[in-house]
């Protein structure tokens, strides 16, 4: 086996946007979406005329923007190449902007080292499939069991049928979310009957036909305590709702469909998943770009996932295109989209409520949900129903509204929905199925076939993008309203297709208005195709009155002669199944007839309006051994400053990724921090104090490991690092390193109170740069429920970077700022000790890129002081290994920060170089990292911030060892 690497030289800094160009209003930038969409001036041609295209189904797919196919066409196919190379540079381009848009996925959904992101192709049904394939080991299968809600799509259940021992199904609250009693109930009798069989839990975090969305986090926790994977479909809530791949409980694995994005159109679906999770060593395709080498008898697959799983050449057009459509989400914000969504679905349930004979399938709560509704039209007369397929017929012909007709790919809910029992459903199958009889090779045929495929049961969807204005939303409800009262007046205007299901106006038979890409012609002048004819079409609120008109008209014109008997294309057998009622019976009961119509076989589930706490309940926590204490009054958090929004890139790990990294706090660096305008923005948490011993043991501390602790005191002790009367701020970045040295000097704090020896306070700071791709903001919380004096600094940094002319490298000046503010900080809180969370497995790949790429001898300081003496800089954990840092991060499950930052990542993967250099000699010689400690210690031990009083120190330090 073997690893390849393609496209490592990206550069320091892309060049900015100007901030005059960026949108500053969230209402202007949704505005400027619902003028940039493709195909908002569409028109179709109706059989009631021109009409146009109001498109309302973006639950199954979005539309594309103008502003991202210019992108694409300016900047993108001008460089496209092959992603298999990265000498030549339309290959370098292509390799780099694929690079680009993963990296926006991972700062998008909250990645971490620890997961992999995969581009799957034709959307989420790649996406599960891929997962079940790098679940499974090349050489034995494992038995698993999943469980899964009623809610599924077809492509989060069918590929675990096909390799599950069993399957659970989670039933729903009245409210549509899952009902965790039983899903506990349910993982205790896996446990009990499978004993440690591996258990997947596999949920959509919004239902495709309801839009309502799962509470997530108390799911995850459940399955989490009975030691069962976490797996989710965002595919309808991905564009509209945030991911967080590693939040307060982390998701094992995420997929969703990039077309389903605004501006997101044929883009490839992703596949997120954490990395102990792959057993797979093969890839799914197998073919070119998925190995490492080939010869005559044997073949050597690539290791890394993310290159191996994505074989033949990558849809690249397509993986800038969903990034882009990730930034244009990112851009207006999801708390933006989330509020947009909940007005608009307040408005479409409370209108829906006073249509007589609409039927609202699923829940009929506005909260926690997405504005997608699926509905039925009844027949008030007979009390069956109007054919989902001909009332969204309707809606396009009348009003060029386009819906969703089926079941939308979720039929297990949809029956539910539909109240269609088990025995009922499999009578649909019988009528509908095609004869096993049928030679279809002989035949030709294309489709399957079935003379009763009309009876299929299903209803009419309509989903708004938040985008849409209010009165766009109202005149579309108004439309709805309009079909649900008038839709017999034109039934006896369209006929049905038993064949398909299909109902079609009697003089639409023919698609009038179709694209042909046979009328396409290449000439010397160009492409040249049949001329689309300009028609003028009215306003919605004109077409309602048009269509007011043509319902009465028509309903006088009835002729009961002229209508075909469609009960007489139904086989007698299967009379009982329709459901639907035909535009005979709907003339004959015009006509005074004494008609009789058969019950109906659809009843559809009728939800409580009562509301259901979905809380996880004092018996769950307790099984789970969480502990969930209400959070302390908020008196205790003082904010300084708003926040703002800032979509600029950079890293709070940067200063570890930059040439100058072994450069020390400055108080010059301070000072020019003092400068900037917003020095003053900052939440400050203040500890409580006098707490009970109850409430002291509840706060959410944890004991490190033995070794790991001794290894810090050690070097605190050594160096006499904290000392009496000492104030020492953790430099909290949210990564593991800094977490975990949190909870090591607590542990030392109280051991030393203990003991009656050094005495000292402790607290902690987090420098917020104001990156997207970065947010400490659940760092705030977190340390909330620790106790501890707490500061949280807000500065612009990134946005005074892209002001700074000339600046080379945006990491350099990144790295600065922030030692800058942590030391202006320390001082204006009056804390005289920043605590840094470095290890040694940093302190050796700083030293080689030091002495690599600046020719030098040095590393970080394992302690030093500013040259004004005002404030001492430590690294306790510079003896600390950083695999035993990371063993207690995950064991203890500490609130690990995502680190993406597409801005910096070409001194990471300096940095990754490195590292993986020092791994292939560990390997040959296991006791490197003593050896290296040794030789290190010289450096580390020199107790200064200036690189010229370095050199010197070390040297004195070397020769007083000799």
């Amino acid at each position: 086996m073997g690893s390849r690497k393609f496209g490592e030289n990206v550069p320091d800094i892309c060049e900015s946007i100007s901030s005059e160009e960026e949108h500053s209003n969230k209402a202007e930038l949704v505005s400027w979406m619902r003028n940039d969409e493709i195909g908002m001036n569409a028109i179709l041609d109706g059989p009631f005329g021109a009409r146009k295209v109001i498109y309302c189904d973006y639950t199954a797919s979005a539309r594309s923007f103008h502003s991202i196919e210019n992108y694409i066409q300016e900047e993108v196919l001008p460089f496209y190449g092959n992603t298999h190379s990265s000498v030549t540079v339309t290959a370098e381009q292509t390799t780099l902007f694929m690079h680009e848009a993963r990296q926006e996925i991972r700062a998008f959904s909250g990645c971490g080292d620890q997961d992999s992101v995969i581009f799957t192709g034709s959307g989420s049904t790649c996406a599960v499939e891929l997962l079940v394939h790098l679940m499974q080991s090349d050489e034995e299968k494992d038995e698993i069991v999943v469980v899964h809600s009623i809610q599924e799509h077809h492509s989060n259940l069918l590929p675990w049928r096909k390799i599950a021992t069993e399957l659970r199904c989670v039933d729903e609250l009245e409210n549509g979310q899952v009902d965790l009693n039983h899903l506990q109930n349910i993982l205790k009798e896996v446990r009990k009957e499978h004993g440690n069989i591996k258990v997947v839990g596999t949920f959509c975090a919004c239902s495709n036909l309801t839009g309502v969305l799962t509470n997530i986090q108390n799911v995850t926790k459940i399955l989490k305590s009975f030691d069962a994977l976490s797996i989710w479909d965002f595919a309808s809530a991905a564009p509209y709702v945030p991911i967080s791949v590693n939040g307060e409980t982390p998701l094992d694995a995420v997929f969703f469909s990039g077309h389903k994005f605004p501006g997101g159109v044929s883009s490839p679906g992703v596949l997120i998943v954490k990395k102990n999770m792959i057993r797979a060593t093969k890839p799914k395709r197998i073919g070119g770009g998925t190995v490492f080498f080939v010869n005559n008898s044997n073949e050597w697959y690539l290791k890394e996932v993310e290159h191996r799983e994505e074989g033949g050449t990558a849809d690249a057009v397509g993986a800038v295109r969903l990034a882009m459509a990730v930034k244009m989400k990112r851009a207006v914000g999801e708390g933006t989209i989330g509020k947009l969504d909940s007005v608009i679905t307040k408005f479409v349930l409370q209108s829906f409520k006073s249509m007589d004979n609409l039927v609202l399938l699923g829940p009929v709560t506005s909260d926690n949900r997405l504005p997608v509704f699926s509905f039925l039209i009844r027949d008030p007369n007979s009390q069956l129903f109007y054919h989902h397929n001909y009332i969204s017929a309707l809606l396009n012909d009348l009003f060029g509204i386009q819906t969703r007709a089926g079941c939308m790919c979720a039929g297990p809910y949809a029956q539910k929905l539909l109240g269609i029992s088990e025995e009922t459903s499999r009578r649909f199958v019988n009528a509908i199925q095609e004869s096993p009889d049928l030679d279809r090779t002989h035949l030709r045929r294309q489709a399957e076939y079935s003379q009763q495929e009309f009876l299929r049961p299903g209803f009419t969807r309509i989903s708004f993008p938040y985008f849409f204005s209010i009165s766009q939303v109202e005149d579309i409800v108004g439309a709805v309203q309009f079909v649900a009262k008038h839709a017999a007046d034109f039934i006896h205007l369209y006929q049905i297709n038993c064949e398909t299901g299909e109902w079609h106006h009697q003089n639409q038979r023919v698609f009038h208005g179709r694209r042909w890409i046979g009328h396409v012609e290449f000439t010397s002048n160009g492409l040249r195709t049949k001329p689309i004819s300009t028609q003028i079409v009215p306003e919605m609120r004109e077409c309602v009155e048009k269509a007011q008109e043509s319902a009465q008209k028509y309903s006088e014109t009835m002729n009961l002669s002229k209508i075909p008997d469609g009960r007489t294309a139904i086989n007698n057998e299967f009379h009982g199944l329709r459901w639907f009622i035909l535009p005979i019976e709907v003339a004959e009961v015009r006509s005074k007839m004494n008609v009789v119509f058969q019950e109906c076989v659809i009843i559809p589930k009728i939800y409580s309006a009562v509301v259901t706490s979905n809380e996880l309940t004092e018996p769950q926590l307790f099984y789970m051994k969480q502990s969930e204490e209400p959070s302390e009054d908020q008196s205790n958090c003082e904010v300084i400053c708003d926040d703002v929004i800032c979509l600029l890139k950079c890293d709070q790990n940067s200063t570890k990724q930059d040439n100058t990294e072994n450069v020390g706090i400055d108080e010059s660096e301070a000072e020019e921090v003092k400068q900037m305008e917003d020095w003053n923005k900052r939440i400050i948490v203040k500890r409580i104090e006098n707490l009970s011993k109850e409430s002291e043991r509840k706060l959410e501390w944890h004991v490190p490991p033995l070794e790991m602790y001794k290894k810090t005191t050690d070097i605190i002790h050594q160096l006499k690092m904290i000392r009496n009367g000492d104030k020492v701020l953790v430099c909290l970045s949210g990564g593991k390193d800094s977490l975990s040295l949190l909870h090591i000097l607590r542990h030392y704090q109280l051991r030393c109170n203990k003991a009656r020896s050094t005495s000292f306070e402790l607290g902690a700071i987090t420098v917020d740069p104001g990156s997207a791709e970065y947010n400490p903001r659940p760092l705030i919380e977190y340390c909330r429920k620790l106790n501890i004096d707490y500061f949280y600094e807000e500065q612009d940094i990134i946005g005074a970077a892209k002001k700074t002319p000339g600046l080379r490298s945006i990491c350099a000046f990144c790295s600065r700022m922030k030692r800058g503010r942590l030391a202006a900080a320390a001082q204006y809180h009056n804390w005289n000790v920043l605590a840094m969370g470095q290890h040694l497995d940093d302190l050796a790949e700083s030293f080689f890129i030091a002495a690599f790429q600046n020719g030098n001898l040095s590393t970080m300081k394992a302690q030093y002081t500013t040259k004004d003496g005002t404030l001492r800089v430590i690294r306790p954990l510079v003896m600390v290994r950083e695999k035993a840092l990371r063993n207690f991060a995950e064991d203890k499950k500490l609130p690990v920060v995502a680190e993406n930052c597409p801005a910096c990542f070409n001194q990471a993967t300096e940095r990754h170089r490195i590292k993986q250099l020092l791994a292939q000699q560990e390997l040959i010689f296991p006791d490197l990292f003593n050896s290296l400690k040794s030789a290190l210690k010289p450096l580390l031990l020199v107790d200064s911030a200036h690189t010229s009083e370095m050199r010197d120190q070390a040297v004195k330090n070397i020769v007083g060892a000799s």
